[in-house]
């Protein structure tokens, strides 16, 4: 395994369950007590997880590349504005308090792309454990 593959995997299931999988499933009442948010249709719930499905999709495809030997550039660019930009919007609106372990989760998730990015190589070596 890489550092990028070990992080692509830490942000699927990072996000897959906690996120996605409830979005996708629970009753309204049940993400609004979880979330803290309130929407007036389940819809837009179901949206949302499905948005973050998509993502997560993308990102397994970062590890197919990765096991191709070839750094995925595309889903590194797709996972730093996702991943900095839900930090951005979390601070700007106000939620950090609220919500300082998903800021500390994707912002670190952000760093580490970031990184990944400017020393691709360090990021595509396989560890040695």
């Amino acid at each position: 395994m890489t550092p990028l593959s070990i992080l692509l995997t830490i942000k699927i299931f990072g996000t897959l369950v906690p996120i996605a999988l409830p979005f996708l499933l629970f009753p309204k009442h049940l993400i609004e007590k979880l979330s803290n948010f309130e929407a007036s249709d389940i819809a837009l719930y179901r949206f949302y997880g499905v948005a973050i499905l998509a993502l997560l999709v993308g990102y397994a495809g970062g590890l197919f590349q990765l096991q191709e030997g070839v750094f995925p550039a595309g889903v590194v660019a797709m996972g730093l504005v996702s991943n900095a930009g839900i930090v951005m919007a979390i601070t700007l609106t106000g939620r950090l308090s609220k919500m300082p372990v998903s800021a500390i989760f994707f912002g670190s998730i952000a760093i580490g792309l970031l990184v990944s990015h400017l020393n691709q190589e360090m990021a595509m070596t396989p560890l040695n454990w």
